[in-house]
């Protein structure tokens, strides 16, 4: 049997297992799958409403430094299926060759270079001055 206690504001003091912790007057008993969550996500504060029911508030997001959004950026650049780094080898490659329709290559690469900035915009504080 489970169990979590609740400071007087109604948020998560402790989590309890009975036969390892002693249980306090006041606990309340939680089933199987409400323990998993309590011990498993971290990403919100549990409380206790006055009707009882545990619900779980989740944190707003830490906002993204300028090397979290460059190293996302990256990554999708170079990402061998998806990315855009490979139209742009690719374009080298047949211009350097000869090879008719690079243009069209290298403006996929491009095209796709600028989804991956779009789906990972720089943060208004990190953006450059």
């Amino acid at each position: 049997m489970n169990y979590a206690t609740f400071h007087s504001d109604g948020t998560l003091h402790q989590r309890l297992i009975k036969g390892t912790h002693e249980i306090p007057k006041g606990a309340v008993e939680v089933d199987d799958a409400l323990w998993l969550r309590l011990i498993r996500e971290s990403d919100g504060i549990w409380s206790i409403g006055a009707d009882g029911k545990i619900t779980k508030q989740l944190l707003p997001p830490a906002p993204q430094t300028r090397e979290d959004v460059e190293r996302l950026r990256l990554a999708a650049y170079a990402e061998p299926v998806f990315g855009s780094d490979r139209y742009f080898a690719e374009a080298n490659r047949m211009q350097v060759m000869g090879e008719a329709g690079w243009e069209a290559v290298r403006d996929a690469g491009i095209a796709r270079f600028n989804e991956i900035q779009a789906r990972f915009p720089w943060a208004e504080s990190a953006s450059k001055t």
